[in-house]
């Protein structure tokens, strides 16, 4: 029996949004072609390390928390993938509540409102006080959204903090297999656990009213 969704609940960073400018201007930062600091990414994340690795390989002594604090990245219009936002629009068209809930600073949640996105609530891991892909995230997710995890569908590019947690959180796991992330756990095994995996976020609509 396919279980009803009312709830579609976004990740942010490789899932609504693209990253490459921002790693191009932490490569600027650095000092670096953002080709190498994409390349060493690449090289941390397939032995499976956290990003902030990268830093350690490329700046050492880098205070990068300081660095963000003095110059933080601002998302922009044009950082949302092309299909991110037409899907935002055909979700609530076709009666779905759409929220963002994401390891982002608190100004993240701002910044999104501000765009004029039509969601019901933004969550950041920093207003939280916990972050993925812990369950008490998607504990926070669910009481946030007020309805049974079932209910749920939670999109993001990563299969460990996004479709394994959300999976064991009874909620309707959607895998986005695109940007660094994506397109690496695109290659593990344990994709085959996401409930759908959908390459355009457009896709969405249609593929959750099927399962109505």
């Amino acid at each position: 029996m396919t279980r009803r969704v009312d709830w579609v609940v976004f990740d942010v960073g490789g899932t609504l949004v693209d990253e490459t400018r921002m790693w191009r201007v932490w490569a600027q930062r650095i000092g670096i072609s953002e080709i190498r600091f994409l390349a060493e990414l690449e090289a941390v994340l397939a032995a499976r390390l956290h990003h902030r690795e990268v830093f350690a390989r490329l700046a050492p002594g880098l205070d990068v928390a300081a660095a963000e604090r003095a110059a933080p990245f601002r998302i922009t219009h044009e950082d949302f993938f092309d299909d991110a936002l037409p899907a935002l629009d055909t979700l609530v068209a076709a009666g779905f509540q759409v929220a963002v809930a994401a390891n982002q600073p608190e100004v993240t949640e701002a910044i999104l409102v501000a765009r004029g996105l039509p969601l019901a609530f933004a969550l950041s891991s920093e207003r939280a006080g916990v972050a993925k892909p812990d369950p008490a995230f998607f504990a926070e997710v669910g009481k946030a959204c007020g309805v049974p995890s079932e209910r749920i569908a939670y999109v993001g590019d990563r299969i460990d903090n996004d479709v394994l947690p959300a999976n064991t959180a009874g909620m309707l796991s959607v895998f986005t297999p695109r940007g660094p992330w994506g397109r690496l756990h695109a290659t593990w095994p344990q994709a085959a656990q996401a409930a759908l995996t959908v390459e355009k976020l457009t896709d969405l609509p249609e593929a959750l009213q099927a399962r109505v």
